[in-house]
């Protein structure tokens, strides 16, 4: 296991919130990291489809992960989601996101990322991070 894998594995075991909702780790290289979660009936809104905010938690999820993965401690600081189709209970829900090459050496990032149940997409994802700066680990 790299150094950058393990600290993504000790992100995640902090992040009670993402593990309360079963998000796992399932690819991460640099600059890319895909998170999944299987849709269970307590994630469903009114009209019986995924909630978005479940859907965004995922993505969100997805930006955290790849904007930390290099022991570079990051904060988002914008986010937008697009919903183009629902997921349903038991679908298996990916979020890959990944850095948008911009100013090398700049402390804000770019992440685009799409949200899908196999080919699927259900939705689509743009966050911006920003280093914090003499930030310690």
């Amino acid at each position: 296991m790299t150094d950058s894998t393990q600290s993504l594995h000790d992100l995640r075991n902090a992040d009670n919130a993402s593990r309360s909702l079963g998000i796992a780790l399932h690819e991460a290289n640099s600059g890319r990291v895909e998170v999944g979660l299987i849709v269970t009936d307590a994630m469903l809104n009114f009209g019986g489809t995924c909630h978005g905010g479940v859907l965004f938690h995922l993505a969100d999820t997805a930006m955290s992960y790849v904007s930390n993965q290099d022991n570079q401690p990051a904060v988002a600081t914008a986010a937008t989601i697009d919903y183009v189709s629902p997921a349903y209970t038991g679908d298996d829900v990916r979020a890959t996101i990944v850095t948008v090459p911009t100013n090398a050496g700049g402390r804000n990032a770019v992440h685009d990322g799409v949200i899908s149940v196999g080919d699927r997409v259900v939705a689509l994802f743009r966050g911006k991070t920003l280093l914090i700066k003499g930030a310690k680990q």
